[in-house]
């Protein structure tokens, strides 16, 4: 328009158009082109500026000099406590003292280790030795020979930034109510080593079962429990509820050590079928369709491995309980049901909808072994249910005194129940194999019983003792034996 002036004019070096200013504010950029340059308050930098990174370089030598001075300061805390500690994990790790201590002063604080020495303090400490991402300058070192975020072994207390996948060193101390001493601490601290290299449940049954158990059954200080009988009784029970939970972390880790994960196909982008669009476009495109048939296949020969396995007899041994036929059917489900997630997954929902789409032939063999997998899963998630009926009538099976009789009616009329209602022990092979494994565990506890645990050999006792301990076996095995049969006619 002829009464209006565009208030622009032409950069020196892009050629746009830029605002033009008459009066710059203090701090504010000004233009100009005759000059080529640009102006922030007082700084003037040339048109062909680049920044130079001093301040930035500037900082991080500031941060250096605290990170070191932080690690010196870490340093000077070191004292004979600190000392036993790294001794500790020396002998452990395998390192030798010095290495360990710069290791240490590595890690960012001293508080867990203050107040675990304090008075009033924390009554554990928790050292991890395991692979991590390097750490870098925040250590107060360069670590020679090592860039920063490479995978190393170094410490950690209290927490790891990863799951635990090495070494665990706990210390204890079990009164905090005066602050150790370099006099003290070799009388007041314990400690031990969890080893998770191959996983936390099989580490921590490892302790439980090779440190722990052994410990406790050659102990002759119970505190305040004696050798009257009912203490003797509460001892016993103690120990067996240590091998139950023990029984307890084997098949857990048992169960997830034998999950089944589908293979990782790397070559498919599955992110790039999730629209209708997009699995139109693939569905319609022969080499897509005949590659995620591939997929599919692949997936079920490994799902159908696994069905085939399910089906098999399995090896037990000749004297296993029933217990183990509730662990067993826990560890199958465990399985099946795992598999069954990956199925309703992302990826192998998007394989699924493509073939669908493009109506591929494939899809009716994977949908009838779908179905087999979904009945194999609701069979085995069925008797864990029925199976965990039996699990707390079948404890007094499992103890080692004349009560044991009295859970037996009890035991029978579950085992009744399961033959009636389910849909894999109606036949009388299947219950017969579950009332197989009851007898066994009879025996087992009908030795124990007799012997006192193995403590006193038959010949060692009174006849009348034995006698009567004969005779609460016989009335066990009418139980478990003629009861049945009628129950299961009946």
């Amino acid at each position: 328009m002829a009464g209006l002036q565009k208030n622009t004019k032409k950069d020196s070096i892009t050629g746009e158009d830029v605002p033009k200013s008459s009066q710059p504010a203090q701090g504010m950029e000004s233009v100009s082109s005759s000059q080529g340059s640009r102006s922030f308050g007082s700084q003037t930098l040339t048109k062909f500026y680049r920044p130079s990174g001093v301040p930035s370089l500037q900082s991080f030598k500031t941060r250096k000099v605290q990170y070191e001075k932080a690690r010196e300061n870490r340093r000077a805390k070191l004292n004979a406590l600190y000392k036993y500690i790294f001794e500790v994990l020396s002998a452990v790790a395998g390192l030798d003292l010095s290495t360990v201590e710069e290791m240490i002063l590595d890690v960012p604080t001293f508080d867990p280790f203050d107040s675990f020495f304090a008075k009033g303090g924390r009554k554990s400490l928790k050292i991890f030795y395991q692979e991590g991402n390097a750490r870098g300058a925040e250590c107060g070192r360069i670590i020679p020979g090592v860039e920063k975020g490479s995978r190393i072994l170094q410490f950690y207390v209290e927490k790891t930034p990863d799951k635990i996948k090495g070494l665990c060193l706990f210390f204890v101390r079990c009164k905090n109510d005066t602050s150790i001493s370099d006099k003290t601490i070799h009388e007041e601290v314990s400690f031990g080593v969890l080893d998770a290299s191959d996983g936390l449940l099989p580490g921590v049954k490892d302790v439980i079962e090779k440190v722990f158990l052994p410990a406790i059954l050659e102990t002759s200080n119970w505190g305040s429990l004696g050798e009257s009988k009912e203490d003797t009784k509460d001892k016993k029970k103690f120990v067996e509820t240590i091998k139950r939970y023990i029984s307890f972390l084997g098949g857990a880790a048992a169960s997830i050590e034998g999950t089944v994960e589908l293979e990782k196909i790397d070559y498919i982008n599955f992110s790039e079928l999730q629209t209708f669009d997009k699995i139109t476009a693939a569905a319609d495109n022969y080499d897509t369709v005949h590659q995620l048939e591939e997929v599919l296949m692949i997936w079920y020969r490994q799902i159908e491995h696994v069905l085939i396995e399910s089906k098999q007899l399995r090896r037990e041994a000749k004297d296993s309980g029933p217990l183990m036929e509730l662990e067993n059917w826990k560890y199958m489900s465990a399985k099946l049901n795992f598999i069954i997630e990956q199925i309703k997954g992302q990826n192998c929902k998007a394989v699924i909808n493509v073939l669908k789409v493009a109506q591929s032939k494939v899809l009716k063999t994977w949908q009838e072994l779908d179905a087999k997998i979904t009945d194999a899963a609701n069979e085995s998630k069925d008797n864990v249910k029925y199976l965990k009926t039996l699990e707390k009538v079948c404890q007094p099976l499992y103890s080692t005194d004349a009560l044991m009789t009295q859970g037996i009616p009890n035991l029978v009329k579950s085992v009744q129940m399961i033959h009636r209602v389910s849909k894999y022990y109606n036949t009388s092979e299947r219950i017969t194999s579950l009332l197989i494994k009851v007898t066994n565990q009879m025996v087992t506890t009908c030795k124990a019983y007799i012997t006192d645990a193995g403590l006193n050999r038959l010949w060692d006792q009174e006849t009348p003792v034995v006698i009567g301990k004969i005779n609460v076996c016989i009335l066990m095995f009418h139980y478990l034996h003629v009861k049945p049969i009628y129950l299961l006619i009946s």
